[in-house]
């Protein structure tokens, strides 16, 4: 049977990959805060010089973002807690506390204000007449009216609801407890969080980051960049084994030394194709045709975009 420190361990990936499908649920095309932009976007071809038009989808689309955000924050800060409760039974320390309410409202708030930015900017420049794809976007590039800020920045609360609501539910005064760094190691994993998978820090003490991307050098707690799928496990301090990180660390040293993906087959789909580099990045291009892995899909653009230079 798996020690403590391997299960703690084990729970945190558990997390990290549940956190993974919640944000390819946010990010699919089929997801209601897509769904919502085009539908806005749909209503408003033709009608920019109609102010009410406008102020009715915008109001529209803050409604349908306000409902969808809180959505996948409430099931975000559900992952953290039923993390909790894992790692709380480990230790046979008891329950978790309960939700808080406060966290999730914020972070409504915070995606909110993006989209009211954006609606101040859309009535604005329609005041202006400068043409309709400046707001709206065409076949080759987004307008004013996208939902991709929205959608980073709801991914963004994604991974900081869950673990807000993992540390504030796993206090227990008077235990020696410890934090660890558990990242997802993959293709996709960033210099910073192949670095910090492993660390272990005081219950009051910052990880240190080095690599990049990093909001900072010293973090208490992920996301540690937008995008970030680090989790954070909690750890009796008498429990932690040092080969437990030691083979975090190999790990993250192996992936480290991969070769890495070349950036520049991404912006030569971007170019040829005209997709979003989001789209492409996903293991998918021309045609929406899909791949098994990122790597495949940009050598196969790479391959496209120079048989067009040819």
């Amino acid at each position: 049977m798996p020690d403590p420190h391997d299960r703690s361990v084990a729970s945190a990936l558990k997390t990290v990959e549940q956190l993974g499908v919640l944000t390819d649920r946010l990010r699919a095309g089929t997801s209601p805060i897509n769904s919502a932009y085009r539908v806005v976007i749909r209503s408003l071809r033709g009608n920019l010089n109609d102010t009410h038009a406008i102020i009715d989808a915008l109001q529209t689309l803050e409604d349908s973002v306000k409902a969808s955000s809180r959505g996948f924050y409430e099931r975000a800060a559900l992952i953290g807690l039923a993390q909790a409760k894992r790692d709380l039974k480990i230790y046979d320390l008891g329950e978790p506390e309960p939700i808080q309410e406060d966290g999730v409202q914020a972070a409504v708030t915070s995606a909110l204000s993006l989209v009211e930015a954006q609606g101040d900017k859309v009535m604005s420049v329609a005041r202006l007449n400068m043409g309709d794809e400046l707001i709206l976007g065409d076949d080759s590039r987004q307008g004013i009216l996208t939902p991709t800020p929205i959608l980073t920045e709801i991914a963004f609360w994604i991974t900081g609801l869950s673990v807000l609501l993992y540390l504030s539910s796993t206090k227990k005064p008077g235990l020696d407890l410890v934090r660890q760094a558990v990242a997802q190691i993959d293709d996709n994993t960033t210099q910073t969080c192949l670095n910090v998978h492993g660390q272990v820090v005081a219950m009051q003490e910052d990880f240190h980051l080095t690599g990049t991307p990093k909001f900072a050098t010293d973090m208490r707690a992920p996301p540690f960049h937008r995008g970030c799928r680090t989790a954070v496990a909690i750890i009796r301090r008498d429990f932690v084994k040092p080969e437990v990180t030691g083979k975090m660390r190999k790990e993250a040293i192996a992936q480290g030394k991969k070769p890495k993906p070349s950036a520049r087959a991404g912006k030569a789909h971007f170019k040829v194709v005209g997709k979003s580099v989001q789209k492409f990045r996903g293991g998918r291009w021309h045609r929406y045709k899909a791949y098994d892995t990122n790597i495949d899909a940009r050598t196969a653009a790479a391959r496209l975009n120079e048989a067009k230079r040819s």
